[in-house]
């Protein structure tokens, strides 16, 4: 019996040995693998600091597309509204985007851009390294063409994350091109992602119409319309409507334009729907047509293009100082010299535009001419732009341009008595008024879009012989 319990008794130490020793092991076996784990935050640490793109984090928090635009494409939504001026029911969206939904977690900065900043120059100044702005630089330049253009008085915005380490790491930016976009940079796993979000705006329709008793700009400005809508209506006509002098008494305009809003406060004008132009007599309408690519122009109510190959005159709104005249006497040199085109006096910086589609044949000093743009227009054709004081930036030989496209500004280079253009035309090498010359025609509206554009013209032409009261010469 004593020998039994003894080996019992022996068991049980035994046992009790084993126990603690499988304790043991399972001791160590767990502090190997808490060595492991904190090993692998450290590392993660350690990449963080040395700036290698890091994974998107998960916690609310996290600055995301999201948090730009929640609610992606869903945001927009149609409603109808009616405009206080015409009572036209015109399509609307209403803004719902707001930037507060940028989370707070990361320290913003923000930073007003000063003539000869640059993006390098701004993210030293916030304490970013050069790894965040080489990796940004590496995006497709298109799509971040807004920071590659920084403007003056621009402000840009900041999210920095501050690591252990005290380095900074950029989250995202932001940064306003205009009045409804913006333009937004992200962190995400890959690198970064840029995009502009563009605000939904409400659009209304205005009806206005006035008599002109002096000149276009002066009637439009009683009007309420903006320097861009007159210009905008001048070029519409230009085609047949000379404004600097073509202008009688017993004129008048009557146009139904788009007004942009958002959140209820007017940001600008926009396209011309419609619009009439009497001239010594002559009624003149257009009204704008978008086709199933989205080319948008301007045609007649028979559906004849308003456009011809070149427009009358090269600065819209100014006033003739001196006519095509084959026995002018000049007057500067005091010598009867032949004036062979037409000068248009206006301030000095008035834009001056391409009369038609061409390519640039010549752009330099000529003599008495001054700063000089010759445009070559299908071989045929040619036009000539003098005295400029400055050319159009990035203007150089052999590159295309388009009709209505800034080429220059007014000056008094060369041979001049003040601020002027001095425009001559060509057909075959030789001078034809420009006034008086037989313009080419444009192509008129494909007959597949016949049907499409009398419904979009008829509604809007019926309201400019609409007895309903409308606004006159008042905003």
């Amino acid at each position: 019996m004593r020998r039994n319990r003894l080996i019992r008794s022996n068991r049980k130490k035994s046992l009790s040995l084993l126990d603690r020793f499988l304790d043991i092991k399972t001791l160590l076996a767990f502090s190997v693998l808490m060595v492991l784990f904190f090993q692998q935050q450290t590392n993660h640490i350690v990449q963080a600091e040395h700036l290698e793109p890091a994974p998107a984090i998960n916690q609310p928090n996290t600055f995301t597309k999201q948090h730009l635009n929640p609610l992606g494409s869903s945001l927009i939504h149609n409603d109808i509204i009616t405009s206080e001026d015409s009572d036209t029911s015109v399509q609307s969206i209403k803004p719902e985007y707001n930037i507060e939904t940028l989370l707070p977690v990361y320290h913003w900065q923000s930073v007003t851009i000063k003539k000869g900043d640059s993006l390098s120059s701004i993210f030293q100044h916030v304490g970013l390294l050069a790894y965040d702005l080489q990796s940004i630089l590496k995006l497709n330049k298109d799509s971040i063409n807004p920071l590659l253009n920084l403007k003056p008085e621009q402000t840009i915005h900041i999210a920095i994350r501050q690591l252990d380490s005290g380095k900074n790491l950029l989250e995202g930016l932001q940064l306003s091109i205009d009045n409804i976009n913006t333009f937004y940079l992200e962190r995400i796993e890959a690198g970064y992602h840029a995009e502009i979000i563009t605000q939904t705006i409400d659009v209304k329709q205005r009806l206005v119409r006035n008599n002109i008793s002096s000149s276009l700009f002066s009637a439009g400005s009683e009007a309420g319309l903006t320097d861009k809508t007159i210009m905008e209506l001048a070029y519409i006509f230009g085609w047949d409507i000379d404004f600097a002098h073509d202008l009688r008494g017993g004129d008048q305009f009557k146009l139904i334009y788009e007004q942009h809003y958002l959140d209820g406060r007017y940001i600008g004008d926009g396209d011309i729907l419609a619009a009439e132009v009497v001239n010594q007599g002559k009624t003149y309408r257009a009204v704008r047509f978008t086709d199933e690519e989205g080319k948008s122009d301007y045609y007649s109510p028979q559906g004849e293009s308003m456009k011809k190959a070149f427009t009358r005159t090269p600065v819209p709104l100014s006033r003739i100082s001196s006519r095509f005249n084959p026995n002018r006497r000049h007057p500067i040199l005091k010598t009867r010299r032949p004036h062979r085109g037409v000068d248009y006096a206006a301030k000095t910086g008035t834009p001056i535009i391409a009369t038609g589609d061409g390519k640039v044949h010549f752009i330099g000093n000529k003599g008495g001419y001054g700063r000089t743009v010759i445009l070559s227009h299908s071989g045929r054709y040619t036009t000539l732009y003098a005295h400029m004081s400055r050319y159009r930036r990035g203007l150089r030989k052999g590159k295309k341009v388009k009709q209505g496209q800034v080429i220059g500004y007014i000056g008094s280079s060369g041979l001049a008595t003040g601020p002027h253009l001095h425009y001559e035309f060509r057909v075959n090498g030789i001078h034809r008024n420009p006034l008086t010359v037989a313009l080419p025609k444009a192509t008129p509206l494909p007959k597949k879009y016949h049907q499409s554009f009398q419904e979009t013209a008829l509604p809007l032409l019926a309201q400019f012989t609409s007895p309903s009261p409308t606004q006159l010469a008042q905003r």
